[in-house]
């Protein structure tokens, strides 16, 4: 399952239009702390910290926020594995959660290494939404599981990756928001679990699906405020772009299905990864081309044209016409 995701300042212009046909923007200025820390969390590959989009699409399915939603999803926490420290910064959260909430489960069609390299990779992510133009989020590798994200606008989080395995992860953030929305800045922390897995359709396709909980504690802010906060605009922003986010990878997998030489275009664009990375990628998105080679396409109406543009040659590439005579 792939979660993840998150793209700053995000925004459609009706629940009923496809995600791809719509313009991303930056939308109200202020980016919504709560929402940051929920998402930027939230998953090593899709976590960004996120701006409320000017509309929240509604999710596919129905927010968790129940007692044994939450203590079935803490239970899959391996503590014993965890670093003392960690263990301690962990448990504190979820020993005096503010606010928790399950995201509603996503499923897209995405090749299975593709998804797990963008999940590994973040930084690989918020660099093709960078190249893209919709969003100027920044996401710095300080190492192979921690990185620190700004959004410009108030919001910073460090977020690690304290314990992953084959189809789950589990992420740990200590974020920062000093902006307009509160009058003194306000720090709180986000645990956030990560499941995803995938199948194979007897049509040959192959399907992700992802679920994320977050567990959230915010320093100095009252609970009741929390909890209308996120039952109305933020909780829905949450949900919202992890489902656009997770919608992404899977057209970057199409692409790659479709298009592998414009991957490879994408890939020289990527000017915030380093060039062992970005080799990488396009190994990985070789793969998919492959792997999917004899296996039919279902649509091609769902790639986004905004990631098609940036795969085509510049016009510095394109060879010149010649006259015929």
């Amino acid at each position: 399952m792939v979660t993840c995701v998150i793209r700053t300042g995000a925004a459609r212009r009706s629940a009923a239009e496809a995600p791809h046909r719509r313009p991303l923007r930056r939308s109200l200025g202020t980016p919504i702390f709560f929402a940051a820390l929920a998402i930027a969390c939230c998953a090593p590959a899709f976590f960004l910290v996120s701006a409320a989009p000017t509309v929240a699409a509604e999710p596919s399915g129905k927010p968790t926020t129940g007692r044994n939603s939450r203590e079935d999803a803490v239970r899959l926490i391996p503590l014993d594995k965890l670093t003392p420290e960690i263990r301690r910064k962990v448990s504190a959260v979820i020993a005096d959660v503010s606010i928790y909430r399950q995201l509603p489960t996503e499923s897209v069609d995405c090749e299975p290494d593709l998804f797990r390299f963008l999940i590994t990779n973040p930084d690989v992510l918020v660099n093709i939404w960078r190249v893209m133009g919709v969003s100027s989020v920044t996401l710095d590798r300080v190492d192979a599981d921690q990185f620190h994200c700004s959004d410009g606008d108030g919001t910073t989080a460090q977020v690690q990756v304290v314990y992953r395995s084959p189809q789950m992860q589990v992420i740990y953030a200590d974020g920062l928001y000093d902006g307009p929305l509160f009058p003194r800045p306000v720090r709180g922390q986000c645990v956030a679990i990560l499941q995803y897995t995938n199948s194979r359709k007897p049509s040959g396709r192959f399907e992700e699906t992802a679920r994320l909980d977050t567990y959230l504690h915010v320093d100095n802010v009252g609970v009741e405020l929390l909890a209308r906060i996120f039952q109305g605009l933020v909780g829905r922003t949450i949900d919202h772009n992890f489902a656009e986010t997770v919608a992404f990878v899977g057209n970057v997998s199409r692409t790659a299905e479709t298009n592998p030489r414009g991957m490879h275009r994408l890939a020289a664009k990527l000017d915030h990864v380093e060039p062992e990375r970005r080799n990488q990628f396009i190994a990985v998105t070789d793969r998919v081309a492959m792997k999917l080679a004899d296996v039919k396409l279902t649509s091609d109406d769902d790639l986004n044209p905004t990631l098609a543009e940036a795969v085509q040659p510049s016009h510095s590439e394109t060879p010149p016409r010649t006259s015929r005579k």
